[in-house]
Protein backbone atom coordinates (compact mmCIF):
# COMPACT_ATOMS: atom_id res chain seq x y z
CA UNK A 1 0.00 0.00 0.00
CA UNK A 2 1.51 3.45 -0.90
CA UNK A 3 0.56 6.65 1.19
CA UNK A 4 0.99 9.25 -2.16
CA UNK A 5 0.43 12.49 -0.38
CA UNK A 6 0.42 15.93 -2.25
CA UNK A 7 3.67 17.57 -1.17
CA UNK A 8 5.79 14.34 -0.66
CA UNK A 9 5.39 14.70 3.13
CA UNK A 10 4.39 11.29 4.11
CA UNK A 11 7.43 8.85 3.47
CA UNK A 12 5.41 5.71 4.24
CA UNK A 13 5.72 3.16 1.24
CA UNK A 14 4.71 -0.84 1.22
CA UNK A 15 4.88 -0.05 5.45
CA UNK A 16 8.29 0.74 4.89
CA UNK A 17 9.66 4.32 6.07
CA UNK A 18 12.16 6.23 3.98
CA UNK A 19 14.40 8.26 5.82
CA UNK A 20 14.35 12.09 5.59
CA UNK A 21 16.35 14.03 2.88
CA UNK A 22 20.08 14.69 3.58
CA UNK A 23 19.40 18.37 2.96
CA UNK A 24 16.35 18.73 5.17
CA UNK A 25 18.06 19.32 8.01
CA UNK A 26 19.25 22.63 6.31
CA UNK A 27 15.90 23.41 5.17
CA UNK A 28 14.46 22.65 9.05
CA UNK A 29 17.19 25.22 10.06
CA UNK A 30 16.33 28.26 7.38
CA UNK A 31 12.76 27.67 8.57
CA UNK A 32 13.73 28.40 12.23
CA UNK A 33 15.55 30.90 11.51
CA UNK A 34 12.81 32.67 9.19
CA UNK A 35 10.48 31.98 12.56
CA UNK A 36 12.69 33.55 14.66
CA UNK A 37 13.80 36.89 12.34
CA UNK A 38 9.66 37.40 11.53
CA UNK A 39 8.82 36.58 15.47
CA UNK A 40 11.17 39.58 16.25
CA UNK A 41 9.95 41.64 14.02
CA UNK A 42 6.34 41.58 13.60
CA UNK A 43 5.13 39.24 17.27
CA UNK A 44 3.85 36.03 18.20
CA UNK A 45 0.46 36.60 16.44
CA UNK A 46 0.75 38.20 13.73
CA UNK A 47 -0.05 36.07 10.12
CA UNK A 48 3.10 36.39 8.80
CA UNK A 49 4.37 34.42 12.05
CA UNK A 50 1.90 31.61 11.07
CA UNK A 51 3.43 31.56 7.80
CA UNK A 52 6.27 30.69 8.93
CA UNK A 53 5.16 28.19 11.76
CA UNK A 54 3.46 26.59 8.88
CA UNK A 55 6.94 26.43 6.76
CA UNK A 56 8.48 24.91 9.83
CA UNK A 57 5.81 22.86 10.32
CA UNK A 58 6.19 21.11 6.65
CA UNK A 59 9.98 21.22 6.49
CA UNK A 60 9.36 18.89 9.58
CA UNK A 61 6.90 16.96 8.48
CA UNK A 62 9.38 16.55 5.31
CA UNK A 63 12.26 15.59 8.04
CA UNK A 64 10.27 12.82 9.45
CA UNK A 65 9.01 14.79 12.70
CA UNK A 66 5.57 14.65 12.36
CA UNK A 67 4.77 15.55 16.39
CA UNK A 68 6.90 18.67 15.29
CA UNK A 69 4.79 19.19 12.75
CA UNK A 70 1.85 18.87 14.02
CA UNK A 71 2.44 21.27 16.74
CA UNK A 72 3.98 23.68 14.79
CA UNK A 73 0.88 23.60 12.73
CA UNK A 74 -1.84 23.69 15.07
CA UNK A 75 0.02 27.08 16.63
CA UNK A 76 0.03 28.56 13.06
CA UNK A 77 -3.84 27.01 12.42
CA UNK A 78 -4.99 29.05 15.76
CA UNK A 79 -3.05 32.30 14.79
CA UNK A 80 -4.37 32.12 11.37
CA UNK A 81 -8.13 31.54 12.67
CA UNK A 82 -7.83 34.30 15.22
CA UNK A 83 -7.02 36.81 12.84
CA UNK A 84 -9.50 35.57 9.50
CA UNK A 85 -11.83 33.30 11.04
CA UNK A 86 -12.60 29.38 10.83
CA UNK A 87 -13.17 29.51 7.05
CA UNK A 88 -10.70 30.99 5.33
CA UNK A 89 -8.92 29.94 2.55
CA UNK A 90 -5.64 30.51 4.33
CA UNK A 91 -6.04 28.12 6.75
CA UNK A 92 -5.94 25.20 4.09
CA UNK A 93 -2.41 24.57 3.53
CA UNK A 94 -2.17 24.69 7.13
CA UNK A 95 -4.91 21.53 7.69
CA UNK A 96 -3.04 19.91 4.95
CA UNK A 97 0.30 20.05 6.79
CA UNK A 98 -1.52 18.71 10.10
CA UNK A 99 -3.21 16.28 8.02
CA UNK A 100 -0.11 15.06 6.52
CA UNK A 101 1.10 14.72 9.89
CA UNK A 102 -2.11 12.70 11.16
CA UNK A 103 -1.22 10.55 8.21
CA UNK A 104 2.37 9.86 8.82
CA UNK A 105 1.14 8.49 12.64
CA UNK A 106 -1.54 6.57 11.12
CA UNK A 107 -4.31 8.41 12.44
CA UNK A 108 -6.36 8.43 9.33
CA UNK A 109 -9.78 9.11 10.73
CA UNK A 110 -8.21 12.30 11.85
CA UNK A 111 -6.65 13.09 8.72
CA UNK A 112 -9.81 12.88 6.98
CA UNK A 113 -11.31 15.09 9.52
CA UNK A 114 -9.11 18.00 9.09
CA UNK A 115 -9.21 17.12 5.31
CA UNK A 116 -12.84 17.33 5.10
CA UNK A 117 -12.33 20.92 6.84
CA UNK A 118 -10.28 22.10 3.98
CA UNK A 119 -12.14 20.49 1.21
CA UNK A 120 -14.97 22.27 2.81
CA UNK A 121 -13.60 25.97 2.65
CA UNK A 122 -13.20 24.86 -1.06
CA UNK A 123 -11.73 26.50 -4.57
CA UNK A 124 -10.40 29.70 -3.20
CA UNK A 125 -7.70 28.07 -1.67
CA UNK A 126 -6.22 27.66 -4.98
CA UNK A 127 -3.71 24.31 -5.27
CA UNK A 128 -3.83 23.94 -2.09
CA UNK A 129 -7.25 22.67 -2.66
CA UNK A 130 -6.17 20.22 -4.98
CA UNK A 131 -4.09 19.34 -2.17
CA UNK A 132 -6.51 18.70 0.22
CA UNK A 133 -8.25 16.38 -2.15
CA UNK A 134 -5.09 14.55 -2.84
CA UNK A 135 -4.86 14.04 0.89
CA UNK A 136 -8.20 13.05 1.27
CA UNK A 137 -8.04 10.44 -1.23
CA UNK A 138 -4.69 9.39 0.11
CA UNK A 139 -6.30 8.88 3.42
CA UNK A 140 -9.29 6.56 2.37
CA UNK A 141 -6.24 4.52 0.64
CA UNK A 142 -4.43 4.34 3.50
CA UNK A 143 -7.44 3.07 5.22
CA UNK A 144 -8.21 0.50 1.61
CA UNK A 145 -11.32 2.63 0.97
CA UNK A 146 -10.35 2.21 -2.59
CA UNK A 147 -13.74 3.33 -4.55
CA UNK A 148 -13.96 6.37 -1.74
CA UNK A 149 -10.07 7.31 -2.79
CA UNK A 150 -10.62 7.34 -6.22
CA UNK A 151 -13.75 9.92 -6.25
CA UNK A 152 -11.48 11.93 -4.44
CA UNK A 153 -8.47 11.60 -6.66
CA UNK A 154 -10.72 12.39 -9.61
CA UNK A 155 -11.48 15.60 -7.79
CA UNK A 156 -8.27 16.41 -6.49
CA UNK A 157 -6.83 15.72 -10.18
CA UNK A 158 -9.47 17.83 -11.97
CA UNK A 159 -8.49 20.48 -9.13
CA UNK A 160 -4.79 20.92 -9.75
CA UNK A 161 -5.36 20.90 -13.78
CA UNK A 162 -7.47 23.92 -13.48
CA UNK A 163 -4.97 25.39 -11.05
CA UNK A 164 -1.11 23.86 -11.86
CA UNK A 165 0.66 23.98 -15.40
CA UNK A 166 0.17 21.07 -17.41
CA UNK A 167 2.62 18.10 -16.34
CA UNK A 168 3.53 19.65 -12.94
CA UNK A 169 4.54 16.78 -10.64
CA UNK A 170 1.73 17.11 -8.38
CA UNK A 171 -0.72 16.69 -11.52
CA UNK A 172 1.44 13.14 -12.51
CA UNK A 173 1.58 12.83 -8.70
CA UNK A 174 -2.66 12.58 -8.33
CA UNK A 175 -2.79 10.80 -11.36
CA UNK A 176 -0.38 7.93 -10.82
CA UNK A 177 -2.68 7.23 -7.26
CA UNK A 178 -6.26 7.23 -9.10
CA UNK A 179 -4.71 4.72 -11.83
CA UNK A 180 -3.46 2.95 -8.63
CA UNK A 181 -6.31 2.89 -6.15
CA UNK A 182 -8.73 2.14 -9.94
CA UNK A 183 -6.07 -0.90 -10.13
CA UNK A 184 -7.49 -2.03 -6.55
CA UNK A 185 -10.67 -1.53 -6.96
CA UNK A 186 -10.43 -3.41 -9.90
CA UNK A 187 -8.58 -5.95 -8.25
CA UNK A 188 -11.32 -6.00 -5.25
CA UNK A 189 -14.21 -6.59 -7.52
CA UNK A 190 -12.34 -10.07 -8.86
CA UNK A 191 -12.43 -11.24 -5.55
Amino acid sequence: MSVLLAQGASRHQAGAVIPPAAGNANEISAARDALRQVTERLGEDHPMTALMLRNLALAMQEGGYSNYAESYARQALAIFERHFGAHDPSLVPVLNVLAEAAVSQGRYGDARELEIRAVAIGPDAGPHYGTALHNLAAAYQAEGRFEQAAGYYRQALAARQQTLPAGHPYIRLTRAALDQVQRSVKTMARR
